[in-house]
């Protein structure tokens, strides 16, 4: 199977790089500079491809894909992981740089990659697109976070209404993953005191929460969500037992 994967070089989008791999899957992924895709490229073994691509270019996007299907055919899954955070203010605070930064990564990259992506799909008659939720999915409102908690309700939608448009394709879908609370830097890099407290208990190192999202994958399941409720309850048993 051919998998690609948007912001493979660090975090989750890396660590489904390397689940995919370990399970024996070809996998094209792409960074924002030769820098990222050299950061870990070492630690790789198997068939993979690694493009510079900035997903707020949808003709980057139709390249980096053109090149992935000459080297190893069709894509049959793609994920749209490539995705920022926000700086640590309120929306007053915010400058509009940061703004549209956060919504043109997040927002226009993966409606881009969606695009691209599903006319291949269709043409070849199959394939499955993953879009990343995350906190604001489920309308949870976090102070200081509100643009990307934005831009992840956002994906929701899109996600449930691409599915929508494509319903004729019967084999051509459009996926969610919500992987939960993941250290990265991502989560890492803005998160305070309060923020901290919360992750301990409910937060997940990434090996084994892309462990999980590959394994529901390859089952063909569209709908994907870690922590599961049983998941959560046990870390914080454990959190609770420790004191």
């Amino acid at each position: 199977m051919h998998v690609f994967i948007t912001g493979g070089t660090r975090g989750i989008g890396l660590g489904l790089v390397k689940e995919f791999l370990k399970h024996g899957h070809r996998v094209s992924y792409t960074g924002t500079s030769e820098s990222s895709i050299n950061k870990h490229i070492n630690e790789l073994t198997g068939d993979f491809l690694a493009q510079i691509c900035d997903v707020r270019d949808k003709s980057q996007i139709k390249k980096v894909i053109f090149l992935a299907k000459e080297e190893f055919g069709n894509i049959d899954i793609w994920i749209n992981n490539a995705g920022v955070d926000q700086a640590h203010q309120f929306i007053y605070e915010l400058n509009e740089e940061e703004i549209k930064r956060v919504i043109d990564i997040n927002v226009v990259g993966t409606m881009l990659g969606t695009s691209a992506i599903l006319k291949e799909m269709i043409d070849q008659g199959y394939g499955t697109v993953y879009n990343f939720e995350g906190l604001g999915s489920n309308n949870m409102v976090i102070q200081k976070t509100i643009v990307y908690g934005s831009s992840k309700r956002l994906i929701r939608y899109f996600s449930k209404a691409s599915n929508k448009e494509i319903k004729q394709y019967k084999s051509v879908h459009v996926g969610t993953i919500q992987p939960g609370m993941v250290f990265t830097d991502l989560l890492l890099n803005n998160m305070d005191e309060t923020g901290m407290k919360v992750a301990r208990i409910l937060g997940n190192e990434v090996p084994e929460v892309t462990q999980y999202i590959v394994s529901k994958i390859l089952k063909g399941k569209r709908k994907i969500s870690f922590p599961t409720y049983r998941k959560a309850i046990r870390n914080i048993f454990k959190k609770n037992k420790a004191h």
